[in-house]
């Protein structure tokens, strides 16, 4: 996958994440202590959701996007998408 502007992928875990805020969201525990990565099914329960492209978002985008608005969300932090895919786990 194409990693631009703050998309990421963990180096632990290796999943995809649309934003900074998403990457921290999927992380859990004490810095030090039992910090990890949390589970697809963890990630799922806290309402983080797989976008169109593949990539961890922190929830799902309920307005209506023209397609300039999409690329753009596609190429900025912007952590919402427009719809919704099953994680793949």
């Amino acid at each position: 996958m194409k990693l631009t502007g703050n998309r990421n992928q963990c180096q632990a875990c290796k999943q995809y994440f649309n934003s900074n805020s998403a990457f921290d969201m999927h992380r859990t525990g004490e810095h030090g202590v039992n910090r990890r990565c949390r589970t697809p099914e963890e990630m799922t329960a806290l309402g983080m959701l797989v976008n169109h492209a593949g990539f961890w978002i922190t929830e799902q985008y309920h307005g209506h996007m023209d397609k300039r608005e999409v690329e753009q969300s596609e190429s900025d932090d912007g952590d919402s998408n427009e719809e919704y895919h099953e994680p793949k786990i």
